[in-house]
């Protein structure tokens, strides 16, 4: 694991954080049921992520058991409502983690649209922010003064986060990333989308005004530093996202 910050660890090489003092893994942007989106709007999309998700959950909670999983939001991908196969496929990676934790707690994220009536097949509590301790967990879609939050770290997803890389003969490569640091005193850490077809914000190219998150709008993200995922391998530690855009 990768140590963010105390308590705070990256479970390599995967999109999720396992903090020790909650005793808790948190995840991202699932976004189930996008392929089905995407096929009634014309795009044909194979229908791969579901089953890679529910891999990719097994092996984090072989790599770190913890009786307790927070879910950051936009679990599924339909704004306007809860499709069939999504409403499957929400239920049965819920089904899968009530094997492994004991507690889940949901975050609302913007797409989470009556996630409410899964969630209470399951007895699980949403929130729209959720706090313990000194953690603050939000989705990121909505804004908020980070100077009022009384909380010293906030756990945040929503952005997409990832950095692009380019050869030497312009070949772009794009990795999901993690993004922490500091803004008005508070620990920000955004989350890489846990989706395996989540488009990601290239932080290292675009302008910071045209980030996703109005949360994120406010920060000098050119200060956060960078964990890239190489899938299915390792971490890559880079700099700052500001080193990081003199080098494209």
């Amino acid at each position: 694991m990768k140590k963010i910050s105390e308590n705070i660890f990256a479970i390599e090489p995967f999109p999720a954080l396992y903090i020790s003092d909650l005793d808790c893994t948190v995840i991202a942007d699932l976004h189930l049921g996008y392929e089905t989106i995407a096929s009634e709007c014309g795009v044909f999309v194979p229908r791969v992520q579901f089953e890679k998700s529910m891999q990719t959950m097994e092996k984090i909670v072989n790599k770190k058991k913890t009786k307790r999983i927070i879910l950051l939001g936009d679990i599924k991908h339909e704004f306007s409502g809860t499709s069939y196969h999504e409403y499957r496929e929400v239920s049965a990676f819920l089904d899968f983690l009530s094997i492994y934790f004991v507690e889940i707690i949901i975050v609302k994220g913007n797409h989470d649209t009556f996630i409410h009536r899964v969630a209470k097949k399951y007895r699980i509590e949403v929130f729209d922010t959720f706090t313990e301790k000194d953690y603050l967990f939000v989705h990121g879609h909505k804004d908020m003064d980070i100077k009022k939050v009384r909380e010293d770290k906030i756990i945040m997803g929503h952005e997409h986060p990832s950095i692009a890389l380019f050869t030497d003969i312009g070949v772009k490569e794009k990795l999901r990333c993690f993004l922490y640091g500091k803004a008005y005193g508070k620990e920000v850490i955004v989350l890489p989308a846990f989706s395996f077809f989540a488009e990601g914000s290239d932080v290292n190219l675009i302008p910071k005004e045209e980030l996703l998150s109005p949360v994120l709008r406010k920060v000098d993200i050119d200060s956060f530093k960078v964990i890239g995922i190489v899938e299915g391998d390792s971490f890559l530690e880079f700099p700052s996202v500001g080193k990081l855009r003199r080098f494209v």
